[in-house]
């Protein structure tokens, strides 16, 4: 009886053990942050969205940290811009120049250890006015942080606003339901014309005494003899 309470005893304590080391595993994370400011605009603050106009030089930071008491290897950083916006370069780690293209390439800042802190900025510019819709847009831009023991992502906002008034017709190709709803307007279109003509036909022309050209002959036929009768 002893035995089997030193066992169960034992069991609960591994149990335990086991899901206080899980439950460490899963409280390393990247913690990562993404500010923006308008170069252009001379903007000296950083923000999680930022205003700008056609043209206007954007400046991006990612800040990353690492929450695990081993340190990390190899973590990798990539950014996906929106596509009104273009990467300009400039890319820097720490405040300091280094090669790589952030957006068609993941850029390994090296390791970092329990509570360390790495900024990794970069530029981007707004496309010229021609290429941007009238009125509000909002674009969204993304960070994501990963290596082998896992990421995070997150997202900073750029607003530009080209004077004009907003439309939604399309300026491209006919869409599939255009098409069909054109050929449907087509189809009643015909439709109706055809009906009509054939009202027309049946009521204006043929509707007289003599439904069809035989009938027509004929009379003319009689007709001309009772003048030859009369003369």
């Amino acid at each position: 009886m002893n035995m089997f309470k030193y066992i169960t005893i034992m069991a609960i304590g591994l149990s335990l053990g086991v899901s206080q080391v899980a439950l460490a595993q899963t409280a390393e994370i990247f913690e990562v942050s993404q500010q923006a400011r308008n170069l252009t605009k001379q903007n000296s603050a950083w923000t999680n969205s930022v205003e700008a106009d056609a043209g206007d030089r954007i400046e991006f930071q990612v800040i990353v940290v690492w929450r695990g008491e081993q340190t990390t290897q190899n973590v990798l950083v990539r950014e996906a811009l929106a596509e009104k916006l273009v990467y300009a370069g400039n890319l820097k780690l720490n405040n300091a120049a280094i090669a790589g293209d952030i957006i068609n390439e993941n850029i390994n800042i090296g390791s970092l250890a329990n509570g360390e802190t790495k900024t990794i900025s970069f530029e981007a510019q707004v496309v010229r006015a021609g290429l941007l819709d009238a009125g509000t847009s909002r674009f969204a831009n993304t960070a994501t942080v990963f290596n082998t023991d896992g990421g995070s992502s997150v997202t900073s906002f750029v607003t530009v606003v080209k004077p004009g008034i907003p439309t939604d017709v399309a300026t491209g190709l006919l869409s599939v339901w255009m098409i069909l709803f054109i050929s449907l307007l087509a189809v009643v279109f015909a439709g109706t014309y055809i009906f009509f003509f054939r009202y027309y036909v049946t009521h204006e022309i043929l509707a007289t005494k003599y439904e069809n050209r035989t009938d027509r002959k004929l009379a003319t036929m009689i007709e001309m003899s009772k003048k030859e009768d009369e003369g």
